[in-house]
């Protein structure tokens, strides 16, 4: 059985290949991964001549891994998600569980709410109606609102930020 089977695939072309295969772009890459940068800056920190920097972060520009800020004074590069899918495969797991933890809060206070609208039969008094069991339900159903919001939020605020759309790369 394969190991990355079920993985999100990231498409390669011989482009990205190539952009990839050198161990200084590999280097911006991390370098901009720690902090969106200017050319300067990078080639301060990598002990490289700005010419140099700039040449290999105009081929990854060009293969999409990396945007230029042209809105400042001086450029600043960051990442774009296609190059945070590369460097960070791990995190695409992370929304999954956030999903499936707000999945499981929407089920359960979806439940709360019902046995309150329900209510419970108390041996010799009738129907009871709990109060706690809708508070515990709303309070449920709003957290499951809320992550929802957040997830929507982040996700559009990188992508907007990365000059992507959404989980499409570049």
């Amino acid at each position: 059985m394969n190991k990355f089977q079920g993985r999100d695939e990231i498409p390669l072309d011989r482009v990205d290949i190539d952009a990839l295969s050198s161990d200084v772009r590999v280097a911006i890459l991390k370098a901009i991964d720690a902090h969106p940068g200017t050319v300067s800056e990078f080639a301060e920190e990598l002990g490289l001549a700005k010419s140099t920097v700039h040449q290999h972060l105009t081929i990854l520009a060009e293969s999409g891994f990396v945007v230029a800020d042209n809105t400042r004074k001086w450029r600043t590069y960051t990442l774009t998600q296609k190059s945070r899918r590369i460097l960070h495969p791990e995190n695409g797991y992370r929304i999954l569980l956030v999903l499936g933890i707000s999945f499981f809060t929407f089920i359960a206070g979806m439940y709360l709410v019902f046995s309150f609208t329900q209510g419970y039969i108390v041996q010799g008094t009738g129907i009871i109606y709990d109060p706690l069991l809708l508070i515990a339900g709303e309070l449920l159903l709003v957290i499951t609102l809320v992550s929802w919001f957040l997830i929507f939020w982040l996700y559009k605020r990188e992508a907007v930020y990365s000059d992507t759309i959404w989980f499409r790369a570049k």
